[in-house]
């Protein structure tokens, strides 16, 4: 199979097309085969293709989109795997990765084939509109510059082996495209130059000044004004420019005097400065190509270690042309060791950077920043304030005029937004490419494995910093295998230990941190250290205020000052994240005490919050006891069932973590409360997301010494393994959690276990003793006076005669059942379906399609699509049986489609093979498929009652 991502997206197998119909599924695609070989996990696909505009069920149309991916590029393709999917190919059949693989090969004597079959593959820009997203925001830059560097290299490598003239061709083909890279002009005048054109060189020149003055209202950049002189020199002596003729070139006069009163004050740039195109391209954007002039003030802000001085400083100095008066740099110190710089430190040292004699900068600020002022306001320069504490620290530092203040600082400097205009960009950690290629470019003489320089730049978490130190260590023990360091992250109890450098602080990542978490109030101190405790990935704002004990308000003023700080992120609206080193030091920073009372807070908010959205659902189910809501904690309220589903399925993620994180700190008692209460949302999700949780939970609550809260768990635990087919080990579980509720004498578990296990035998035969389990449980329930869930087993029952083909017997048990109003809130499945399935037996078929039309009505309005699954099977075989062959076909592709976007949630109900198994069938008669009709009238497509 091969991907092309280089130009419109092309799919071919043994060299035919494959179609990949859909704009998402499309993008879906991109983004798996960016990465092919390496899983991505489903809450970064889900960010890369939605953004900010995520849908209300992610998880679901994920799951749609890879079903579709999977129908036409195969199972073994893309695969589940690690939390998420993996495009299950080498590199090579992607051309995009095929493409970088050969230009980062491209080195020594096989240079020039290297970057000839790299160029080879690009056909055009990748990442085209049915494909693009994200990946047209960031990636497609980075592969164009990639492209236009190799051309301009092989053109370099042609002109010097004497292809001169294919230089100018190839360069040429492209020039057009991309009027405004100057690099690429440089080149075509060094190859017009080598192939004996002068002339065309000077007016290419000529061309490329002009375009940049009208466009950008620049001049050209250093590079490609000394290439215009090199050209001068070597063509004709050069003509000053009070004397050039009319219409010709001229060289700049030099201002030797003017030159050496000019302040360069610009730090060295980092030699092996990579990645962030995409963000230098848009500080240009809003400066030196903004078409209305740059504004006074753009600020760079992030979190401390993202690099943003070297970002600074490296945009700064590829920029020099357009600050010919000069560039100053201070470092205001506003976070680190010491003091912040103050007003009047910081006034006297640009002063005295522009020439002014220390004697004669005013002692008052206001007087300071005044003459700041005037000295600038002839001049065109860049200031570079680095590392401002706020706002307020930058202000008396402005220049106006015609300069540009760039301002570097771990605050967002809302203020200087606010009244000053500035615009602010954001430095986020590197992208997962462009932290490999950092990696390799510090790695270059060290030999290492793509995964393990993958895996290392994911444990680093894509901070600059972090990688910086990381390559360091690397270096430092060239014998150690990157697979060693790789394990010493994973198994310290904080990365950051494995990653300290305390012999020089400010390369040290918890000394980096620990300078943000000075500058906070002892308040929002506490909550940033209570955040590094958040289960999940995010957090929203409710969960946060039982974190913190306060009302929502208070804490969405606290967390505004951590977004300000930048320790927090808000990753789309009301949803907050902290970078996985930024939690490590959170964690460190707490203490046990204050740990274990918020982990107890958030627990037991979810437990109770589940407590509502079950009822606003219409499913609560209260026969465990649940401890009462802690102090300080205001769970969640649902006004409809569509609002409970929607919280749920966005925190689902989360509780499952919030279960674990409980465990480890021994929360025992609210860690299987809340394992108990996420059982009815688990309905909607595999069984195999749940088991685990539900294992922990039992071993919870035995070590809790609590027996029968124990067999309610374990009662669960068969649920779930009978919902993934392991039947024998679920008749286990159900039997165990009965004799624990026989022998405390508690009748509503003993009646509820009693009817799973007669539900699980009939499952596998055992027809007989499943019916005289369910009898048992009728007794146990009628004798305790327990109506309702009396009538739920006998609803089990009539399950059971089905499954004998005692049809009449059955119809007559649930239509006496039904008639009594609802039965048994807690049961899983609705006995209509049961209903559906006698009459199906008896071949009533239109009573049949008549109970089904309300039960999908409720699962479409339910958004349930694995519920909407079952009803839909049942149509089938109706519509098979009354000979409705084309409607039949349609029906069960339908099923098809929701089986490949939600899995088989319960192989009790329905299976992918009895879908097939029934598709065969379509299509012959009545007689001949009978046999087919009655394993579907006896529960294989689902109605089974199994309850919690």
């Amino acid at each position: 199979m091969s991907i092309c991502l280089l130009g419109p997206l092309r799919v071919t197998r043994a060299g035919e097309p494959i179609e990949v119909p859909g704009r998402r599924p499309r993008t879906l695609l991109a983004l798996l085969a960016m990465e092919a070989g390496t899983p991505v996990s489903a809450d970064v696909l889900a960010d890369r293709i939605w953004g900010e505009e995520l849908p209300d069920n992610p998880r679901g149309s994920l799951h749609t989109y890879i079903g579709r991916l999977r129908r036409v590029l195969g199972k073994e393709v893309v695969r589940r795997a690690a939390g998420g999917y993996i495009l299950d190919l080498p590199r090579s059949s992607v051309d995009a990765l095929a493409f970088i693989d050969l230009l980062d090969a491209a080195q020594g004597p096989e240079a020039y084939a290297r970057l000839e079959e790299a160029i080879e593959l690009w056909r055009a820009e990748p990442f085209d509109e049915s494909a693009g997203g994200s990946l047209a925001e960031r990636t497609r830059p980075w592969l164009v510059d990639r492209y236009l560097a190799a051309l301009e290299r092989r053109a370099e490598l042609d002109i010097a082996a004497g292809r001169a003239t294919k230089a100018v061709a190839d360069v040429r083909r492209v020039v057009g495209d991309h009027p405004l890279r100057e690099s690429l002009w440089v080149v075509m005048l060094d190859a017009l130059d080598a192939a004996g054109r002068t002339a065309e060189a000077l007016e290419a020149y000529e061309e490329v000044r002009s375009r940049l003055a009208d466009e950008l209202g620049a001049d050209p950049g250093a590079e490609l004004r000394a290439t215009f002189t090199r050209l001068l020199v070597g063509s004709s002596p050069a003509v000053p420019e009070a004397e050039a003729a009319p219409g010709q070139a001229t060289v700049p006069a030099q201002r030797v005097s003017e030159e050496d009163l000019i302040p360069r004050q610009l730090p060295a740039d980092i030699p092996s400065f990579s990645g962030r195109e995409a963000e230098l391209r848009l500080l240009d954007a809003v400066t030196v190509s903004h078409d209305a002039g740059w504004p006074s003030v753009v600020a760079v802000h992030g979190i401390g270690a993202v690099g943003k001085t070297a970002f600074a400083v490296h945009w700064a100095r590829t920029r020099t042309e357009h600050f010919p008066d000069g560039q100053l740099f201070i470092d205001l110190r506003g976070f680190g060791p010491g003091e912040p710089l103050s007003h009047a430190q910081a006034l006297t040292t640009l002063l005295i950077g522009l020439g002014v004699d220390v004697a004669s900068v005013p002692a008052e600020v206001d007087a300071a920043s005044a003459l700041l002022r005037t000295t600038l306001a002839q001049r065109r320069m860049l200031l570079v304030l680095d590392n401002a504490r706020d706002s307020a620290h930058v202000r008396p530092l402005l220049p106006g005029g015609d300069s540009l203040v760039l301002v570097t600082s771990r605050s967002q400097l809302r203020g200087l937004a606010t009244r000053e205009g500035a615009r602010r960009l954001a430095l986020d950690t590197l992208a997962p490419e462009e932290s490999v290629a950092f990696l390799r470019q510090r790695l270059i003489d060290r030999p290492a494995d793509e995964e393990d320089v993958r895996a290392l730049a994911e444990r680093c978490g894509h901070l600059p910093l972090a990688l910086a130190v990381a390559a360091e260590r690397c270096s430092r023990y060239p014998d150690l295998p990157l697979t060693d360091l790789l394990a010493e992250l994973d198994g310290e109890t904080s990365r950051l230990a494995a990653l300290e450098a305390p012999l020089d602080p400010i390369s040290d990542l918890r000394a980096v941190f620990s300078w943000s978490y000075d500058s906070l109030d002892e308040e929002s101190r506490r909550a940033f250290r209570l955040l590094g405790l958040r289960p999940g990935h995010e957090i929203g704002m409710p969960a946060m205020a039982a974190l913190f004990a306060v009302d929502i308000a208070t804490a969405r003023r606290l967390v505004d000052k951590l977004v300000d700080a930048n320790l927090v992120r808000e990753h789309r609206p009301g949803r907050f994240v902290l970078h996985d080193l930024i939690r490590d030091y959170a964690l460190e920073m707490g203490s046990a005490e204050e740990s274990g009372e918020a982990m107890l807070r958030v627990v037991s908010w979810y437990t109770h919050s589940l407590v509502a959205a079950s009822e606003a659902g219409g499913r609560h189910f209260r026969l465990m006891s649940l401890d009462p809501v802690v102090d300080g904690v205001t769970p969640l309220s649902f006004a409809t069932a569509q609002q409970a589903r929607a919280w749920g399925d966005r925190e689902w993620l989360t509780m499952g973590s919030a279960v674990r994180l409980a465990v480890r700190a021994e929360l025992l008692g609210p860690a299987y409360q809340l394992v108990n209460k996420m059982f009815t949302l688990s309905m909607r999700h595999p069984p195999a997301e749940m088991l685990p949780l539900q294992e922990l939970g039992l071993d919870a609550a035995l070590r809790a010494g609590q027996q029968v809260d124990a067999a309610y768990i374990r009662n669960q635990v068969g649920i779930s393994r009978a919902r993934a087919g392991d039947l024998s080990r679920a008749i286990s579980d159900f039997r165990g959690a009965a004799a624990v509720f026989r022998e405390a004498g508690t009748a509503a578990g003993l009646e509820m276990a009693l009817s799973n296990c007669g539900q699980a035998l009939s499952m596998i035969g055992s027809l007989d003793e499943a019916v005289a389990v369910l009898e048992e449980a009728y007794a146990v329930a009628d004798a305790a006076g327990m109506d309702d869930r009396a009538r739920g087993s006998l609803i089990g029952l009539a399950e059971v005669y089905v499954r004998m083909e005692r049809y009449e017997d059955a119809v007559r048990l649930i239509e006496e059942e039904i008639g009594h109003g609802p039965v048994d809130v807690d049961s899983s499945a609705s006995p209509r379906l049961t209903l559906v399935d006698a009459l199906i037996g008896l071949g009533r078929y239109t009573d049949a399609e008549t109970h089904l039309r309300p039960e999908l009505a409720h699962h479409l309005e339910e958004r349930n699509r694995w519920g909407e699954a079952n009803i839909l099977v049942r149509r089938a075989v109706i519509e098979r049986e009354t000979d409705r062959v084309a409607q039949a076909r349609a029906t069960l592709h339908e099923v098809v489609a929701i089986l490949d976007e939600v899995g088989e949630l319960d192989r009790t109900a329905l299976t992918r093979e009895r879908v097939e198994e029934l598709l065969a069938s379509v299509g012959s008669s009545a007689s001949e498929g009978r046999d087919v009709d009655a394993s579907a009238a006896q529960g294989l497509g689902g109605g089974v009652a199994l309850r919690p």
